[in-house]
């Protein structure tokens, strides 16, 4: 039997257990939006629960306990924007992209799949009687810059969505708010219309919390830079962003933006983790998919719109960034 894919989705849960877990496991409805899988397997034991919530957030959460080391691996789908917080001992991720990444210790990641990647996960003997517990949350990246109520998303955040690696975020350390919210979240005992409504609440108010965390670590990460800096190189972004389909030279946004040429080069790559034109070449992909999206426009349409020239170049750009041609969004 070959390996389980996943997306992310609810139905995920199904085939994990089916084919990740032998079958092994219980699956319930807790609520037509809300389903959740246990399993006991050897010296193995746990649950996830998943569900969709109105406002666009997919909330997954998981505890897990074992005694002996063991390992599982899967292929996983592309997938939105995820935030991840975990709690206790955990595992070892390896992607087949090369990346590596611990999921535990009270840490916190951020990632985006956007092309199928084999996860493989390493559990060691932990040593200890504790719940290894993830919290996560996905969500669309329009989706999140309506509930933000803007079009231009934190520059954390893009920073994030610009990363060709699955796994672009190293690990960093939770902020008690991402504890607590595991709690309720794990432990929430309420019933019926109210369940829904309180993880609607509580999705909402994870949503918020991550996203300022991301910022207050970005803020951290630039702090080598002045204010004055950081407001310049951020006009250059909005520049960039305004023009992308007839981006000025780097001469002309350093200009712009008020910075010499090398403080733009060096500061753009410190603030945002790109270069200026590999930060913009990862915008006008994401606003392709968009557009293509909306099924209003020809992919040549829309190739132009973004500010490819050539039909052919675009198509091999998206096709790598996505995994798929530009033909086949749907």
């Amino acid at each position: 039997m070959g390996p389980a894919t996943l997306d992310g989705s609810e139905a995920d849960l199904d085939r994990f257990a089916a084919r990740v877990l032998n079958g092994a496991t219980v699956v319930e409805a807790l609520s037509p939006a809300e389903r959740q899988m246990g399993w006991n397997i050897m010296d193995r034991s746990g649950f996830t629960r998943s569900a969709t919530l109105r406002s666009g957030i997919g909330l997954t959460v998981t505890k897990l306990r074992w005694e002996r080391p063991w390992s599982m691996a899967f292929d996983h789908g592309a997938s939105p924007l995820k935030f991840v917080v975990t709690r206790g001992p955990g595992p070892r991720l390896t992607t087949s992209e090369g990346d590596r990444h611990r999921l535990d210790g009270g840490s916190f990641h951020v990632s985006q799949i956007r092309r199928p990647v084999r996860l493989q996960f390493d559990f060691d003997d932990c040593g200890v009687d504790r719940d290894h517990e993830q919290l996560s949350l996905e969500i669309d990246r329009a989706r999140l810059g309506e509930l933000l109520g803007t079009q231009v998303l934190p520059a954390a955040v893009e920073r994030v969505l610009s990363s060709p690696r699955a796994y672009p975020s190293d690990a960093q350390p939770v902020v008690p708010a991402l504890f607590q919210l595991i709690d309720e979240i794990a432990h929430c005992d309420a019933r019926g219309p109210s369940r829904q409504l309180y993880l609607e609440a509580k999705g909402l108010e994870l949503l918020a919390v991550m996203v300022d965390r991301l910022e207050e670590l970005e803020r951290a990460a630039a702090s080598a830079l002045s204010a004055h800096d950081v407001d310049r190189l951020e006009r250059a972004r909005q520049i960039v962003l305004a023009r992308m389909d007839d981006p000025p030279s780097l001469p002309d946004l350093a200009r712009q933006a008020g910075l010499n040429e090398a403080k733009l080069k060096a500061g753009f790559r410190t603030l945002f983790g790109d270069t200026v034109y590999g930060y913009l070449r990862h915008r006008r992909l994401d606003e392709a998919h968009r557009l293509l999206r909306q099924r209003r426009y020809s992919v040549s349409e829309v190739a132009a719109r973004v500010g490819y020239i050539n039909p052919s170049k675009f198509a091999a750009a998206f096709r790598e960034r996505f995994g798929v041609p530009p033909s086949q969004v749907t």
